[in-house]
């Protein structure tokens, strides 16, 4: 190396943190991103990221697609019924549970004065 730039790097000195944080303050205001000073996490990074709730939507279809009961009660008429072969299928084998007795218990309609639901002193 010769001796001027040996005295050009004895010549350099760092800068100040003030002066760096003023840099970047404008380097921010310049490419219009957010000035953190303290390099804490702000979630920037997931709120400029694309939606994926159109996506996920399209992958999964239309909400309002027309289910076998809806279409059933639609297409039929006094002289032409659709049958809704799973629902057929549960109605019946809910009635052959209910006749052997397994089947759902019936709701009370009022409460028992029984020894149930007293408290004991």
């Amino acid at each position: 190396m010769s001796t001027v730039s040996k005295a050009i790097f004895t010549k350099l000195v760092a800068p100040n943190k003030e002066k760096l944080l003023k840099l970047e303050q404008l380097q921010c205001q310049v490419f219009r991103t957010t000035f953190n000073p303290h390099k804490l996490k702000t979630g920037a990074k997931i709120l400029s990221a694309p939606l994926k709730g159109q996506t996920l939507a399209n992958y999964y279809g239309p909400t309002d697609f027309p289910s076998i009961a809806k279409m059933a009660k639609a297409l039929s008429t006094p002289s032409f019924t659709v049958i809704n072969e799973p629902e057929q299928y549960r109605v019946e084998r809910v009635e052959d549970l209910k006749r052997r007795g397994k089947g759902s218990p019936k709701k009370i309609r009022e409460a028992s004065s029984g020894g149930k639901g007293k408290k004991k002193k």
